[in-house]
């Protein structure tokens, strides 16, 4: 088997291992933790940002999530009172719930994004800068750094959608510590890119 084919097959594996933790968070977290979640995240933007960056954060999500709050009210309307409709009213709440807390860390993460352009920009040049100095002064690339580079990169664009996806309550360091990896990451993987690719 070749090392492409056996990337393949681990990245086919975990994304399937993903799927069902997702489904079974889905099934099984009550409405309840999202719900201590999304006031949680909520009171820590406004205790340390301040209520403009909370309205600003919600305003980004509020079409999104009025849509979706009238359309699962329908859905939730049409079910009866049977133990298997309850369940699915309950997770039809949660479903919302849980969407509401996505929308607004994704819009809290915008924020601390475009906050953090600038650092993410200085890292990519000053690797970038870095590297054409090593290239004149005929110091050799590493493949190693560079690897971990893509690695960092990668590991830290997985860590970011687990972020968005967890159900529980999350400091407000998350946000502006991923800007921050993903600086890092960029910086190491310019500055360790070889002579010729």
């Amino acid at each position: 088997m070749t090392r492409e084919r056996q990337q393949g097959s681990w990245g086919a594996f975990f994304a399937t291992l993903a799927l069902i933790v997702l489904m079974a968070t889905w099934a099984f977290v009550p409405a309840k933790v999202v719900e201590e979640a999304w006031q949680s995240e909520q009171r820590q933007v406004l205790a340390i940002a301040g209520e403009r960056s909370d309205a600003w954060i919600k305003s980004q999500v509020a079409g999104l999530l009025a849509d979706a709050a009238r359309a699962a009210a329908q859905d939730a309307g049409k079910l009866g009172d049977s133990g298997l409709e309850r369940w699915l009213k309950g997770r039809i709440y949660m479903s919302v719930l849980w969407l509401s807390l996505i929308a607004y860390r994704a819009s809290e993460l915008l924020m601390w994004m475009l906050l953090g352009i600038p650092l993410i920009l200085a890292a990519s040049v000053d690797g970038f800068y870095v590297r054409e100095i090593r290239k004149t002064a005929f110091i050799s690339q590493s493949p190693i750094r560079h690897k971990i580079g893509v690695h960092f990169f990668r590991f830290v664009s997985i860590a970011t959608i687990v972020m968005l996806l967890m159900p529980l309550p999350l400091p407000i360091i998350t946000a502006p510590a991923v800007v921050v990896f993903f600086a890092i990451s960029l910086w190491l993987w310019m500055a360790n890119l070889q002579k010729r690719i």
